[in-house]
């Protein structure tokens, strides 16, 4: 019932912000739109169906209706009702219920709909009833059906009702959230919401909310962020970040669309590259909470829009979106009326779809691992670690390097860790990185990985370019004495230079700076994830460039992100991205022949 209240609201408000006028205070006549199949529940609440859509109500031992397939109208001003019905009716005689045999029919039953409570409730009014045999005509059989009718279902629909009380009140609340007063003005609500007309139509019943509103004093704009408030913006980014990822975590749990799961792990995805990207940018911002969340508003909606969840008419869900989408509509309306996107406003956006689930803080910061966010999004085990080969491999691509002696080695990831490469032993160096190399990758290849053996020659040379452009298959950079993982400017870490803060929940962010080997087991089944889960599923191979395509678009998603899938064959590419891509691309081209790249572009002289 809450969720039908939440959802008809913040549709209202949609429309409230897109039709406000430029006048200072304006009064306006706001539907909120509910289908007849939500009134079928309403009504069915008020019966006590079952899940089945079943019910017995009884009389008297002997004396009871049977309840099924009830289904809702509206038309002409009215609610109408249609169930079947059977009817057991006798006495009491000598210890036991005699009577006629049971009487199959159908009940139609018509309701009024009133606005009571002073505005703040729907309540609906039996009008007439009707009972009619399997004929479609009332008949004597059926005056046993009427009689138990009235006296049984009759009481229970006169108490069907829509309280909007406390949804108006939210309605207020983020209407305050969302329009804030400036200091010394009058609240920008000029008047509460309350329910002012109802109407029954073909589509179903809508009820229309009056509000009246007011914009920002002319000439009084939101001023641009200033230094303190921009440090501020590096705390709240992390409610933006945690309203995303409760958010996308719950929809995903819902759906049982594998497909749906994945579209909706690129939008976390691309959310986590935009607020790392807005951290780490030295570009005034007036207001990035606010550019960020609109931003991927505009790549969630669609997918909403399409029910991921599955559930058809879900109000939890359509609150979300409503309240979602008011925002963006309060947004173009201008800066006078002086959009905020604070912490409570997102907190009262997650309250719409998670009710009493919703968490106190929006603030996930895991440096482990989250089980269920892994299995959500289809995420298998990492790789074995380097110690189950400690001295008992040989390198697949002896030919690259020269030979070495293996035997009673201390495995790649050991003796890579704390290592900061030098010319003066930069082959063996070289060389341990590609046994690392050739060792995960085997172990992800042989054990269970998802990309089709038509496309497993690119893997192998698509994860040595990839760790070649990243890094330079550098893990650790600074004096030899004082090692530092290498990070890149926007908080990429280590040798597959993977976001710590795009995948968090994902992978344990303090392994991916301390463990060689688990940055590379990580990036390689994100590579792996891209090319089979976006390359492959969108169709990159079926363009012009054929399977190539594959290792390009995978390499641009890791670059950039999921949104980034298509920007090696897109003319607005910006040319620094397209330079990257076409780096990348030589790389691979060098690593698919086994031709080693130029090491001296990364490994100058004095090195």
């Amino acid at each position: 019932m809450n969720w039908s209240v939440k959802t008809g609201l913040l549709s209202a408000f949609t429309l409230l912000l897109l039709t406000l006028s430029a006048r200072a205070e304006q009064a306006l006549d706001v539907p909120l739109n509910i289908p007849p199949t939500f009134l079928a529940e309403l009504a069915g609440e008020a019966l006590g169906l079952d899940r089945e859509g079943r019910a017995s109500l009884s009389a008297d031992s002997c004396n009871r209706l049977d309840l099924d397939n009830l289904t809702a109208t509206t038309d002409s001003g009215l609610l109408e009702l249609d169930l079947s019905m059977r009817a057991h009716s006798g006495a009491h005689i000598m210890g036991r219920c005699t009577g006629p045999r049971p009487i199959d029919s159908r009940l139609r039953v018509v309701l009024s709909a009133r606005v009571v409570e002073n505005g703040l409730a729907v309540r609906f009014f039996p009008e007439r009833m009707e009972v009619v045999g399997a004929d479609g005509r009332p008949g004597l059989l059926t005056g046993p059906s009427r009689i138990l009718a009235d006296h049984l279902v009759l009481p229970r629909l006169d108490t069907m009702n829509i309280s909007l009380a406390n949804a108006l009140a939210e309605l207020d609340a983020l209407i305050g959230e969302f329009l804030p007063a400036r200091s010394g003005q009058p609240p920008r609500l000029a008047e509460r919401g309350r329910i002012a007309t109802i109407d029954m139509l073909d589509e179903g019943m809508v009820v229309n909310l009056a509000f009246r509103v007011t914009s920002a004093p002319p000439g009084v704009q939101e001023p641009v962020l200033d230094p303190e408030e921009l440090q501020q913006w590096q705390r709240i980014e992390d409610e933006l970040d945690g309203f995303f990822t409760v958010i996308l975590v719950e929809l995903a749990g819902q759906t049982e669309s594998r497909e749906d799961a994945l579209d909706l792990l690129a939008v976390l995805v691309d959310a986590r590259w935009r607020i790392a990207r807005a951290l780490a940018s030295d570009e005034d911002q007036a207001d990035p909470v606010r550019t960020l969340f609109l931003d991927t508003w505009q790549q969630l909606r669609p997918l909403l829009a399409n029910d991921p969840v599955g559930n058809g008419f879900d109000l939890r869900l359509a609150g979300f979106i409503s309240g979602a989408d008011a925002l963006a509509a309060l947004d173009e309306l201008g800066p006078e009326y002086g959009v905020d996107i604070s912490r409570d406003g997102l907190r009262r956006l997650v309250r719409l779809l998670l009710e009493d689930r919703a968490p106190l803080r929006l603030t996930p910061l895991p440096l482990g691992v989250d089980p269920q966010m892994r299995a959500l999004f289809g995420f298998a085990g990492l790789s074995p670690t380097d110690n189950d080969i400690a001295g008992h491999q040989a390198p697949r691509h002896g030919g690259w390097l020269f030979p070495r002696a293996w035997a009673a080695t201390p495995s790649p990831g050991e003796a890579l860790r704390g290592l900061v490469p030098r010319l003066a032993f930069l082959d063996d160096y070289l060389s341990m990185v590609n046994r690392l190399l050739d060792f995960k990758v085997d172990a992800r290849l042989g054990g269970g990985s998802r990309v089709p053996e038509a496309f497993l020659d690119l893997f192998d040379p698509l994860v040595r370019a990839t760790a070649w452009k990243e890094s330079c298959w550098r893990h650790y950079v600074g004096p030899v004495d004082e090692p530092q993982v290498i990070r890149s400017p926007v908080g990429a870490i280590g040798m597959m230079q993977i976001m710590g803060r795009v995948w968090r929940g994902l992978y344990d962010i303090e392994r991916l700076e301390a463990e060689v080997e688990y940055n590379v087991a990580a990036g390689i089944e994100i590579l792996e994830h891209y090319m089979v889960d976006y390359a492959l599923r969108r169709g990159e191979h079926e363009h012009p460039g054929g399977r190539d395509n594959l290792v390009r678009a995978t390499y641009a998603a890791y670059n950039g992100g999921p949104s980034h899938l298509t920007r090696y064959r897109r003319e607005d590419t910006a040319a620094r991205l397209r330079a990257i891509d076409e780096a990348f691309w030589r790389d691979f081209e060098q690593m698919r022949s086994e031709q080693w790249p130029e090491v001296s572009g990364c490994y100058a002289v004095g090195d």
